[in-house]
């Protein structure tokens, strides 16, 4: 009886030690490499994670690709803006008042009997808008728009020709005053126009023109041009 009993516990020990006592993987020798059966489930499930993304991780890319299309179609607006824009610019070109006495007239249209708007002066500088009929250019000046005659407008601001027999019946004598040495006759009726020669203080010139701008139009010495008409006065 005992012999039985001694027998029995024996093989219940060997169980336990085989089976691990149901606390244990069992350990399989695979070409020298030790693995539990645990550690294949965990592989495997780690890999089958790292294949699948997350639907967080979806949600990413989803959310980068409609940024990047919303800001590459506000660039291709903002484009689109900036090009109508500049189509829509008009580039103005700058003319001025030549061969005239004083001034000129500009007009509501492109006639000589066409009411009048203003007067420009000799010198001033307008923006060219479009050519017109009749010998006349759509202009802008000082904010009025409205019509000259293109003879007397020009790119060239120097171009101030006014002939000296047609202002003759208009002339008068004049003296240099209120300087300290001499005043400077200029091709343009502006400080900044190009000097032609200086005229001393007390010399006596010819005056073919009212004071415009602030310039009379002078001869001295056969010099004809522009002096400031402060220095002058009648001699």
């Amino acid at each position: 009886m005992r012999k039985t009993t001694i027998y029995l516990f024996c093989i219940l020990v060997i169980m336990c030690i085989l089976t691990g006592c149901g606390s244990k993987s069992i350990t399989i020798e695979l070409g020298g490499d030790n693995k539990t059966t645990e550690e294949d489930r965990d592989e495997k499930e780690s890999k089958e994670d790292e294949s699948v993304p997350t639907v967080e991780e979806n949600s990413i890319v989803e959310t980068e690709t409609v940024s990047t299309q919303d800001m590459s179609q506000t660039t291709q607006i903002q484009t689109q803006a900036e090009e109508a824009a500049t189509a829509n610019t008009q580039v103005l070109t700058t003319l001025y008042v030549v061969n005239c006495n004083e001034s000129i007239t500009l007009r509501t249209a492109d006639s000589t009997s066409a009411k009048e708007i203003r007067q420009i002066p000799l010198g001033a500088a307008v923006s060219f808008m479009e050519n017109a009929s009749n010998g006349f250019y759509k202009v802008s000046y000082n904010g009025s728009t409205g019509y000259a005659l293109a003879s007397y407008l020009s790119v060239d601001p120097y171009d101030h020709y006014v002939a000296s027999t047609t202002a003759a019946d208009l002339s008068w004598r004049g003296k240099v005053v209120r300087c300290n040495e001499f005043i400077t006759l200029r091709k343009t009726p502006s400080t900044k126009g190009e000097e032609l020669i200086k005229i001393p203080l007390g010399a006596i010139v010819t005056v073919y023109s009212g004071a415009d701008n602030g310039f009379y139009y002078i001869n001295y010495g056969g010099i004809e041009g522009y002096a400031l008409a402060s220095y002058i006065d009648v001699y």
